[in-house]
């Protein structure tokens, strides 16, 4: 049935209503740039086991409007076999068992084929290549769980009856040499002999947590040491060549980093380079930056990290999206930060890591190197209300949109999810927006407009536990439409699974009203609403009949703008909203410009004209 329920302009009845109010501000002609749909992702959509994806899975994967889904488990990944099928465990005695990527990429492209899916690319050099050595874990423990169960006894080694390592198994017996040449080959397995459409598995991840193999592998890296970091990046640069020459458009996301402590620091101890200790994030952008530039190969597509944040109070997780991007935040949970600089500084507080990242890139790198940012997997590892983890996963989504993030895919899925997935994924819009919230901290706006600019979508996501928050909204540089508007509004979720379906969820549907670009609007405690608001040129005859085109779409060497004698000039942004081209109209001829020294990516095309500012998009291939 639909649970759709009706809400009357004020969202909450009036004794409920908060002395405080909070005002926003939004600019429709601020901030413009594309929002990556891979934003709405998540780990896992189709079974690589004997065992198919249920259907209720795949429909809700399906009605929420999932569009991006990282395919490789992780750690399971690292020594993935395609030729035989088979991978091997990380934590459960290293032992190898059957895993068929073909299948369920074979599966995402027949049941999925709107959702971009990430797989990956092993590094350590070994993949596996028999079960006929596994560890008997039934005759040793009737197969109980436990720290034990990381130990590296695949291949004949021997665990006492209190889990120490008496011997340590013999790898080659299981594992087999797996250089460059065989990881990129899947690409060309999946190309050549399954007929895949490999526009749909243009990301791949470069392994995984590889800084932390010691903790993962150590069957194979038994401990980090100058030598190993050398090996893991000559192993990087490898398979980040070997790929460009099968296909340059292929997306490296590297280095899928494991922790807010590896983020700085690798199992073991930091990397020294040229006499110069450095925490891992730097080394890494740093290595890349000097291969890129010697080799003049692209290594590095986008900036990949994990986080899973240990944040126990309702308060404190609320506001973990800010250790992204927020330069001001003092993390409750700062740890790895502390080792930045190569010693440990307690003063270390501010994460800011996504932000630290882009410091490191422009230095090594150069300014406008185009690389982009990606959380592969994220979970905070204790439980909260459904509502509390909506908002919470919502403060990403929002954060990731605002700053151009390229994907997000939380590794655990939680009731609430779903719910905060469809929201978005259904109702925010193509390009970001500029809105400044007066208490950005526990109220936020985020809003983005339609390319055609005949639509605009406000969230407010409202993190404060303490009851409704009254919003002031004034909207600049967009004809709103006077009168009510729909809002779709998450609160009080329930803490079993309440998304089936688009038309069997917890959303409940209301309305605001709109008058001269500003609205009033009441938001319940720990909530996120939807407002959608068209423009007065919605449905107006000749108003979207004449749009300026941009052509060709997609492309890969040259664009032009149709020009009726009215464009002064065009810029090409990306998605960090960084104009990297600009060219000036002249007289009626089109506008021609040159996109082949650009990423290949999705643009946004600000064309300036005599009567004002149109947008388009372009991908550039």
């Amino acid at each position: 049935m639909n649970k759709h329920l009706l809400l009357t302009t004020i969202l909450l009845p009036a004794v409920m209503m908060a002395e405080a109010q909070v005002s926003v501000v939004i600019d429709a002609e601020s901030d413009n740039f594309p929002i990556s749909p891979y934003i709405y992702g998540k780990n896992g959509a189709t079974s690589d086991q004997a065992t198919p994806t249920n259907a209720a899975d795949m429909l809700r994967m399906r009605e929420a409007g999932l569009r991006f889904a990282r395919m490789n488990n992780g750690n399971n990944a690292t020594k993935y076999n395609w030729r035989r099928k088979l991978t091997c465990h990380p934590d459960w005695y290293k032992n190898v068992y059957p895993c068929n990527w073909d299948q369920s990429a074979s599966d995402l492209q027949t049941e999925l084929p709107g959702v971009q899916g990430m797989y990956a690319f092993q590094l350590i050099g070994k993949a596996a290549k028999t079960s006929a050595y596994n560890f008997n874990d039934w005759a040793y423990n009737q197969s109980q769980w436990g720290e034990w169960c990381s130990k590296p006894v695949c291949g004949g080694g021997e665990l006492d009856a209190a889990g120490n390592l008496v011997k340590k198994g013999d790898a080659s017996l299981y594992l087999e040499d797996w250089p460059a040449d065989s990881t990129v080959g899947i690409y060309k397995h999946w190309r050549d002999e399954l007929g895949l459409d490999m526009s749909q598995f243009q990301y791949w991840n470069m392994d995984n947590e590889f800084e932390m193999w010691p903790w993962t592998h150590s069957d194979v890296v038994e401990k980090n040491n100058d030598e190993v970091f050398e090996m893991m990046m000559q192993n990087y640069f490898a398979t980040a060549k070997a790929i460009r020459a099968i296909d340059p458009s292929v997306k490296l996301c590297g280095p899928v980093a494991g922790s807010e402590w590896t983020w700085y620091t690798p199992a073991d101890c930091q990397p020294t380079y040229k006499g110069k200790k450095y925490c891992w994030l730097e080394y890494f952008i740093m290595r890349c930056a000097e291969e890129e530039k010697a080799t003049g190969v692209n290594m590095l597509d986008v900036l990949d990290i994990h986080f899973y944040p240990g944040d126990k109070t309702v308060a404190n997780v609320l506001q973990a999206h800010r250790v992204l991007w927020d330069r001001d935040f003092v993390y409750p949970e700062a740890n790895g930060v502390k080792t930045v600089n190569g010693g440990w500084d307690e003063n270390q507080r501010k994460e800011y890591i996504f932000g630290r990242c882009q410091d490191w890139i422009d230095k090594y790198f150069g300014p406008n190197r185009g690389i982009t940012f990606g959380i592969s997997e994220y979970n905070n590892i204790e439980s909260f209300s459904s509502s509390v983890t909506a908002v919470g996963y919502a403060s990403f989504i929002g954060e990731g949109a605002r700053h151009g993030m390229e994907y997000f895919t939380p590794w655990t899925w939680k009731n609430g999810m779903w719910e905060t997935l469809h929201l978005f994924g259904r109702y925010a819009k193509d390009l970001n927006v500029s809105a400044v919230s007066s208490n950005e901290n526990m109220l936020s706006a985020y809003t983005s407009i339609s390319s055609d600019r005949d639509s605009m979508t406000i969230i407010l996501v409202n993190r404060s536990e303490n009851g409704a928050e009254k919003v002031n909204l004034t909207i600049g540089n967009f004809d709103a439409q006077d009168g009510k508007v729909e809002t779709y509004q998450l609160a009080n979720l329930p803490n079993s699974e309440s998304f089936n379906s688009h038309t069997d969820n917890a959303l409940q549907k209301g309305e605001a009203v709109v008058v001269s670009n500003t609205m009033s609007v009441e938001v319940p405690s720990l909530s996120v609403t939807a407002i959608v608001v068209p423009s007065v040129h919605t449905g107006v005859d000749g108003f979207a009949a004449q749009p300026v085109a941009v052509y060709p779409n997609p492309t890969t060497d040259v664009l032009y703008v149709s020009n009726d004698g009215t464009i002064k000039s065009v810029d090409i942004v990306n998605t960090s909203g960084v104009v990297v081209k600009t060219v000036n109209a002249s007289a009626d001829d089109d506008v021609t410009i040159s996109v082949a020294d650009l990423d290949k990516a999705v643009y946004l095309v600000r064309i300036r004209t005599a009567g004002g500012v149109k947008y388009s998009t372009v991908v550039v291939k």
